[in-house]
Parts: structure tokens; C-alpha cells; sequence
């Protein structure tokens, strides 16, 4: 029997990881229905693919959850597509569509993100941007700051 908990990735985006609690793949054809007045048959019309979206619902749980939710907005609001890994599929470049943050009172130090993320396409999967650096470094220079911060 599969372990899975020894198979799945830890998921990020931009090198800004995360724990995921729900992710879900939707993919398909768009399709043109004609249907006539008077008509009791609809033509269908095949306009090729749809766009394949990710909608993933993340979140951050910790002391420092609070930096790492800036590193990840900042991630999702950098230009260009970034590298997204989720714990069951491999990394691939993706876009960020738009993101929502939500913090609860009762759960402090659980911040949650759900975010719609658009694959590149064509563009090869490989190559990370000048964003995914810069939100690496930038959230890994953020944590080190809190964390040596914590001394004080």
C-alpha cells in the first residue's frame, strides 16, 4: 500500500511554500450550442480547449505565519508566471489570477489563501523569473528577520 505522506511534495509558489488543504483541476472543451427557434436538435460546435485552471485553497500555520502570508501575497502579485509545485503534481510555470487571504479570530497564527492559478502553456516549465528569485529571497530575508527579531 501507497504512503502517501512520504510521496506528496510540499507545495509553493514562487519558492514561497505552503500547506494545502484542497486543490481541485478543471479542464475541458468550450463548446458553441446552437440551438433554433422552433428546433427540437441542438448543433454542437467543438471551439477547441478551455482554459485549465487550479483552484487551491492553502494556507500557513505558525509563529511566522503572519511574514510567510506577505511573501506569498507578494509572490502571487509578481509579474510574469512562477513556478507552482502542488503535492500531487509536479512543478509547472503558472499564473495567479487572483488570491483571497482570510485570518479567524479563533485561529490565531492559521492564515488561509485560496487562489486561482492558470498554467503558462506552451512556455517551458523549467525556467524560473526574476519573480520567483525575488520572492524566494525577499521571503526567506523576511523570515530570518522575524525569527532574529524574536531575540530581542
Amino acid at each position: 500500500m501507497r504512503d502517501w505522506a512520504k510521496t506528496l511534495r510540499r507545495a509553493s509558489y514562487r519558492g514561497v511554500p505552503f500547506w494545502v488543504d484542497m486543490d481541485e483541476f478543471s479542464g475541458g472543451k468550450r463548446l458553441a450550442r446552437h440551438e433554433y427557434a422552433g428546433g427540437r436538435t441542438t448543433y454542437l460546435e467543438e471551439m477547441g480547449l478551455a482554459t485549465p485552471a487550479y483552484d487551491v485553497t492553502a494556507y500557513l500555520v505558525g509563529d511566522l505565519s503572519d511574514v510567510q502570508a506577505k511573501a506569498l501575497e507578494a509572490a502571487c502579485n509578481a509579474a510574469g508566471p512562477g513556478r507552482l509545485v502542488l503535492p500531487m503534481d509536479g512543478g509547472q510555470l503558472a499564473y495567479v489570477e487572483g488570491f483571497r487571504r482570510s485570518r479567524f479570530k479563533d485561529q490565531r497564527g492559521y492564515i488561509a489563501f485560496a487562489f486561482t492559478a492558470i498554467p503558462a502553456g506552451n512556455m517551458p516549465g523549467a525556467i524560473l523569473g526574476v519573480g520567483d528569485v525575488t520572492a524566494a529571497v525577499l521571503g526567506t530575508l523576511s523570515l530570518a528577520a522575524a525569527a532574529f527579531g524574536g531575540f530581542f
